[in-house]
């Protein structure tokens, strides 16, 4: 019999209350290993004049290599399912960070949640 379990369905969930600035809003040090299931994004205020186009990185680098399929919410929009990143794990002790790389130039969109879904096999009993 095995020694470590499977559990799916898990989620991190990254918010920033407020109007949205580019930068990294949030960061998390995973004291587990995991691997990227889904990733969504909402705002409770859209962007107006162009989209918000948010990234996710690991210790400090981009899971999305290929840069168009970062998360994006459309101008006048309030939520995304994006395309899974790229690198798609992490390792226990990884740092995840949420960076909001362009935000609206007219409004810039307020209140963001992004819920990483994920699957991990380092769960303990």
């Amino acid at each position: 019999m095995s020694s470590s379990a499977y559990v799916a369905d898990q989620m991190l969930t990254m918010h920033h209350k407020g109007a949205l600035t580019t930068g990294v809003k949030q960061v998390m040090r995973l004291p587990f290993a995991g691997k990227v299931t889904y990733v969504t994004a909402a705002v409770g205020t859209a962007p107006a004049g162009s989209s918000i186009i948010l990234d996710i990185n690991k210790n400090g680098t981009t899971m999305y290599t290929t840069q168009g399929n970062r998360p994006t919410i459309a101008a006048a929009g309030t939520y995304v399912t994006a395309t899974n990143p790229d690198v798609t794990t992490w390792a226990a002790g990884d740092r995840i960070a949420l960076e909001v790389d362009q935000k609206g130039s007219g409004t810039a969109g307020s209140d963001l949640t992004v819920v990483i879904g994920y699957t991990s096999s380092a769960a303990t009993s």
